[in-house]
């Protein structure tokens, strides 16, 4: 049977999930959702009915899954509203936007009945490489995000201030798919460099340096480059593999193992995500693990 879903947010982001959702047999838009009538990706769902108040959506809709793709600020009031109503959010990242804020979602009653979406872990790349070329010894990862949401020096863009800057919007992105290459190990010696925009104080460019028991870490996130690049470095068993995440393709030793072209990048992570269902939600242990590192270096 289908499950009836509605989307909470219409931004940019809510686009992806709308052709990802529209591609999944098994889950059906009923509604959508957006304080703005005009808002970016209403126009992706001109046949469902469409609501600015969330609770009103709720209680007349009553669908099975509420996917919440609003700022992060208002992501825990939503998910409430959604749990008091029987309805599981499956909550876009970062959860929220303070230490504080994070906590509630691993305290009744959210705790156990939300999914965190971090779409990086849902990549072909990485779901290629973890099943068709497991990884012994890794001795170094980096990571590089970036994304064109600031200029060259590092003033950020008015219309990405609500993300909270490059380390709470990106580094759920990093390290989400750095618990699944590391599962076993918990990074210490860490270390988070920012630096900030003057006028809004959030970081346009963040680096952090740990260790993953014998492994070296660097995650390294810009919003200053004019690019939208996500790519990761491994070196593993005498092998160096480049898995791009923005091009979906898996190299090793300067050879093309993978590549995946069918779809959108972002598209296909959400739909291997909502097709996959439940398979490669994080642990809460390993999403507590993330979340305290992000929270933690904020």
């Amino acid at each position: 049977m289908r499950k009836n879903v509605v989307i909470i947010g219409l931004g940019k982001i809510a686009r992806y999930h709308i052709a990802a959702l529209g591609a999944t047999p098994q889950y059906v838009v009923c509604g959508v959702c957006d304080i703005d009538p005009h808002a970016v990706a209403r126009a992706e769902c001109p046949d469902v009915p469409f609501y600015t108040n969330y609770e009103q959506l709720l209680d007349t809709l009553h669908p099975e899954i509420a996917v919440i793709a609003t700022p992060p600020a208002i992501h825990y009031a939503i998910a409430l509203a959604c749990v008091e109503r029987g309805v599981h959010p499956f909550v876009e990242k970062p959860l929220a936007t303070t230490c504080e804020e994070v906590q509630r979602f691993f305290d009744a009653p959210l705790r156990g009945h939300y999914t965190p979406m971090y779409h990086t872990i849902y990549g072909e790349d990485l779901i290629w490489l973890e099943s068709h070329c497991p990884l012994g010894r890794i001795d170094k990862v980096r990571m590089e995000l970036s994304d064109p949401y600031a200029d060259a020096s590092g003033r950020i863009d008015a219309a990405y201030i609500g993300l909270g800057g490059c380390w709470l919007d990106s580094a759920p992105n990093a390290l989400a798919p750095l618990l699944r290459l590391l599962p076993e190990y918990s990074l210490t010696e860490i270390a988070v460099s920012h630096w900030r925009d003057p006028q809004s104080g959030q970081p346009y460019a963040s680096l952090l340096s740990g260790r993953a028991g014998k492994t070296e870490v660097e995650i390294e996130v810009r919003w200053d480059k004019g690019m939208n690049r996500k790519v990761t470095f491994l070196e593993s068993d005498g092998h160096h593999y480049v898995l791009d995440h923005s091009g979906q393709a898996v190299w090793r030793d300067g050879e093309e193992l993978f590549a995946y072209k069918e779809e959108n990048r972002l598209t296909r992570q959400y739909s291997n995500l909502y097709r996959l269902y439940p398979e490669r939600v994080p642990t809460e242990a390993m999403e507590k693990q993330m979340n305290d590192i992000i929270y933690k270096y904020i």
